[in-house]
């Protein structure tokens, strides 16, 4: 499932929560907590191609489809997925330390279809968040993936301006925006 969908998935069921709440009388006591705009980008420390390279020391012979890079708690986290003829692969590497803080492998279906990324061919998550920035006109970067679409490798990015969110999808080799979408 695509960012984009399991955010509107994710608005959807809040929408309907806070309804029937609303119609039953209920209230909702919200938990404090840290949302992305509130964790500085400046934790980041590690470039996509340097957490590949943590990936790649846990699996030597997986090669990554895709990379995301997302608060998880009060930290930026990647996630990173790949696989080989036999398995599928999954490991998060915390954005500032670099320690691979998950792992899990799984026996490859056969009817899934993986696209390795050409990490030497796509532009940097630091290009791509300064392209989306400018498409989306105000707000900063807060979550990044970078995956392929229907053949086209591109890098979603999040770009957040208060309550405001806009997902802008780029082109990872030739730097178009292929799409704005404010939610």
């Amino acid at each position: 499932m695509s960012q984009s969908l399991k955010k509107r998935a994710i608005h959807l069921l809040a929408a309907a929560i806070l309804t029937t709440s609303a119609v039953s009388g209920a209230s909702l006591i919200a938990a404090p907590t840290v949302s992305a705009a509130k964790v500085s980008t400046s934790q980041i420390k590690l470039d996509e191609k340097a957490a590949v390279k943590k990936f790649n020391n846990k699996y030597a012979d997986a090669k990554v489809d895709e990379i995301q890079l997302e608060t998880k708690g009060n930290k930026y986290v990647y996630e990173i997925s790949g696989f080989d003829n036999d398995k599928e692969y999954s490991a998060n590497v915390n954005a500032k330390t670099g320690k691979v803080t998950k792992a899990h492998s799984e026996k490859l279906e056969q009817n899934d279809d993986k696209t390795a990324l050409d990490l030497d061919k796509a532009i940097s998550r630091k290009e791509a968040n300064r392209l989306a920035e400018k498409a989306a006109k105000k707000g900063h970067g807060q979550s990044w993936t970078l995956e392929t679409d229907n053949g086209t490798t591109i890098w979603e990015v999040e770009v957040v301006d208060g309550h405001k969110s806009t997902d802008v999808k780029i082109n990872a080799h030739d730097k178009k925006v292929i799409s704005t979408e404010a939610d």
